[in-house]
């Protein structure tokens, strides 16, 4: 029969629904606050008002009394030897190209951008459906495919 219970508990771990009490993960009930939600954290021990279902399983209903908080201090300790430093950028410089792609250079450049994008597109088609082994030609043959529909062959 469901009831509800008041009960000391200790927080060890957050969940995505609720928290671990022991072996048990609590879950938090329809009826609890965001302002208890919150008090909820790894360490904290606290008075609880528990819904027990029939089955058994145990819903947070409320927080009535915090009872202690984990005093154990957190030590972060950094290595600062082992820290990257920026390096600056290279100093050289670039000068522009007043060079001009005629249309055959854009219609190359063209083609291999619909190449990729036809190939990024085939891997992740056939990539659930194929085997390990047979992945790169089934990706292969579905790119030449597309590339021919592409390129309006």
């Amino acid at each position: 029969m469901a009831n509800t219970v008041k009960e000391v508990i200790k927080v060890e771990e957050l969940s995505k629904f609720g928290f671990k009490v022991g072996q048990e993960y609590v879950n938090f009930s329809k009826q609890i606050s965001e302002a208890d939600k919150a008090k909820v954290v790894p360490g904290v021990s606290f008075e609880a008002e528990l819904y027990v279902a029939d089955s058994g399983k145990r819903y947070l209903n409320k927080v009535l009394n915090l009872v202690s908080q984990s005093t154990t201090p957190i030590n972060i300790q950094y290595n600062i030897s082992k820290t990257v430093k920026a390096t600056p950028k290279a100093e050289t410089k670039v000068e522009a190209k007043n060079e001009v792609m005629t249309k055959a250079e854009w219609a190359d450049k063209d083609l291999r951008i619909s190449r990729q994008g036809c190939i990024q597109a085939a891997v992740r088609a056939v990539a659930t459906f194929s085997t390990p082994e047979d992945l790169f030609s089934d990706a292969e043959r579905l790119a030449n495919q597309m590339l021919e529909f592409v390129n309006g062959k």
